[in-house]
């Protein structure tokens, strides 16, 4: 937590360090502004002390109820500053609490026997994906690995899960997205697929990979989607499953294992192919 404090710059000085900045800096920018003030007036002689008398004295006394007053405001505003900051803090702490606490919670349901938990963990991880923007490539990571668990496409609901999530992260990269993903990158590497629809999704991020993944049955939809990344399909295993790129548009030629081809369950728009 203070490495978080840190960073979000809500580390405070003592309280009198503080303070004797502020009037440090106070004085140095009043003796500046009258040196400036010295030379613009062609620096006129200083005059020589003369003896004080009752209007010269009222002067003084107001100067320095000015300077009294000077002073007081920089306390206030020193102690309005640290108490905001100390209050940035314990906000700080609380929300890395809270995620912390949401977590673990979406993911124990990840991890649950029953397929309708893991499928609320599905919606729950990815609502504090959206809640907790410095921490939304962690919780990205941890949708994309629940896609290289062992899977056993018999299993009950198991595949709705994956489907889901699938789903969930491609209605997070499309352009009329609430919350936008598509700067981040996606790592589906080792993922088992069973179909899924990232039709029109956008990978603006630096790198898309499918390396290593298995296509064990269905239709990955990729259609129209856009790849402003680098996108690997490298080691990827057909085994029943395609993947359909029909008007996918990309910003660099997809990597095949192949020296200058797709394997035949990659379809391709003829001009992508040629």
């Amino acid at each position: 937590m203070n490495r978080l404090a840190s960073r979000r710059g809500l580390r405070l000085w003592p309280f009198w360090v503080a303070l004797a900045s502020m009037v440090l800096f106070g004085a140095v920018v009043a003796g500046a502004a009258g040196l400036i003030l010295w030379f613009v007036l062609g620096r006129p002689p200083v005059a020589r002390p003369v003896p004080l008398n009752a209007a010269a004295l009222l002067d003084l006394t107001r100067i320095a109820l000015v300077v009294t007053g000077g002073i007081g405001g920089i306390v206030a505003l020193v102690v309005a500053y640290r108490r905001q900051r100390i209050h940035e803090q314990a906000d700080a702490r609380e929300h890395g609490k809270l995620f912390n606490e949401r977590f673990i919670a979406a993911s124990a349901q990840l991890g649950h026997d029953s397929a309708a938990v893991r499928l609320a963990g599905v919606h729950a991880m990815a609502e504090l994906a959206d809640d907790s923007p410095e921490h939304l490539h962690t919780c990205v990571d941890v949708l994309c690995a629940y896609l290289r668990l062992p899977y056993v496409p018999a299993a009950d609901g198991e595949r709705e899960v994956r489907l889901t999530i699938i789903r969930v992260i491609g209605d997070h990269l499309r352009p009329s997205a609430r919350t936008d993903w598509r700067d981040h990158n996606v790592d589906f590497t080792g993922a088992v697929f069973e179909g899924g629809d990232l039709d029109e999704a956008v990978f603006a991020g630096k790198s898309v990979s499918f390396r290593g993944a298995r296509f064990v049955d269905g239709v990955l939809r990729l259609e129209r989607a856009r790849f402003m990344a680098t996108v690997s399909f490298r080691g990827a295993q057909f085994s029943g499953g395609t993947v359909d790129l029909h008007g996918a548009h990309f910003a660099t030629p997809p990597e095949f294992d192949g020296p200058t081809s797709a394997p035949p369950a990659v379809l391709l728009s003829e001009a992508e192919a040629a």
